[in-house]
């Protein structure tokens, strides 16, 4: 067993703390997410630090990193649209992880076609399963030596969109099979679902 410090990675390359991260906790889910600044310029970018933290009310939590556009126009308008990430539109997605200057929209500059949301102003993307319609909660910034390193953003899920390939209505849940997300795993890999399986809990 190879073990290491904080204070050991910290010393050697702050990056190595991140690249353990990523590459242990997966596979984690990818936030697709669009935002929109005060000025109407739509962002879309992919986040993987990703996960649900409560249903009454229903929360999600995503972490990102630095301060990119995303992070002001939440903190600005305090709307967002997340969606979620299966093989028809992983390829889209990725092209939005570039870096643009903050007056362009990735949105416009790939040609990623999208539509009206149902509770927020920010628009949502067409060509995904599932999306998540969100407002601001709560936000915590992290600090290292006085520098705000991540944005811990906590949203409020304010309607949930399926479409009728990945949803089952009569028996109300989403079709994992059907849905095949797709995951993040570390650096530039990514991974599909693979087999499933059940277990019954233990009473």
């Amino acid at each position: 067993m190879k073990n290491f410090t904080t204070d050991e990675l910290n010393q050697l390359n702050p990056f190595l703390a991140y690249k353990l991260l990523s590459g242990s906790v997966i596979p984690r889910p990818i936030a697709w997410v669009t935002t929109q600044s005060v000025d109407g310029v739509v962002n879309a970018a992919p986040f993987s630090f990703f996960n649900v933290v409560s249903s009454q009310p229903p929360l999600v939590s995503i972490s990102m990193l630095g301060q990119k556009d995303s992070v002001n126009n939440l903190l600005e308008t305090g709307e967002a649209v997340i969606h979620f990430i299966s093989p028809d539109n992983v390829e889209a997605m990725n092209r939005t992880a570039a870096s643009l200057p903050s007056q362009m929209s990735e949105i416009e500059t790939f040609g990623i076609p999208t539509e009206p949301s149902q509770t927020v102003s920010v628009p949502s993307i067409i060509d995904a399963p599932i999306r998540f319609e969100a407002k601001l909660f709560k936000h915590i910034p992290i600090e290292t030596n006085g520098y705000v390193v991540s944005n811990l953003m906590l949203l409020e899920i304010t309607n949930f969109a399926f479409s009728d390939t990945v949803f089952d209505a009569e028996k109300f849940y989403v079709k994992p099979d059907a849905f095949q997300p797709i995951a993040r795993l570390a650096g530039n890999t990514y991974a599909e679902l693979g087999d499933l399986f059940d277990l019954e809990r233990p009473q």
